[in-house]
């Protein structure tokens, strides 16, 4: 990307704090326009077809990092259990907190690069970058990939996120 510069780890950012993260009690929604709604526990997403990639992130503030190292499990994994209804077009990713969330195409969700994270560089996700599970959406910039994610829901119609609604682009690859 044009007039990004790479540093050697990330700078964290966010828009809220860590939220306490109870491996036994956590769990995972994907609910909405889906045939059979899903919660899942973390062991239960650990136990998923997972997969690993390398691929770079980038910030909106002009940073990057390359060759970050991710595992975790593709959306269509989610989707193959849950079913989707015809009507189903865009997919919203929330926090633990509730205070952040962000919106993809399902067709974006499904491309081959995107996925939900549970480790960074072959060791568990870190607390301040979303553990235990993170949205990874190389193309786009990084407030796209929403952190301590918990609920899914797909929409008919794309939902305003968090920082759209102050102003950034919805499709996540050019600069507000």
């Amino acid at each position: 990307m044009v007039g990004i510069k790479t540093i050697n780890w990330f700078r964290i950012r966010s828009v809220e704090q860590p939220p306490r993260f109870d491996p036994g009690v956590w769990k995972l929604t994907v609910e909405g326009l889906v045939d059979s709604p899903l919660v899942i526990t973390y062991d239960e997403l650990l136990a998923l077809e997972s997969e690993e990639q390398v691929s770079d992130f980038h910030c909106v503030e002009g940073w990057s990092v390359d060759a970050v190292k991710w595992k975790g499990i593709r959306l269509k994994v989610l989707f193959n259990k849950t079913g989707l209804k015809p009507e189903a077009a865009f997919v919203t990713f929330y926090s633990a907190s509730g205070l952040y969330s962000d919106s993809l195409s399902l067709n974006e969700v499904v491309e081959p690069q995107v996925m939900l994270a549970y480790m960074l560089n072959d060791e568990l996700l870190p607390q301040v970058q979303g553990r235990p599970l993170r949205l990874v959406m190389p193309r786009m910039f990084g407030y796209k990939s929403v952190k301590w994610v918990n609920r899914i829901t797909l929409t008919q119609t794309q939902e305003v996120g968090y920082w759209e609604r102050a102003g950034y682009n919805i499709d996540g690859v050019s600069y507000p």
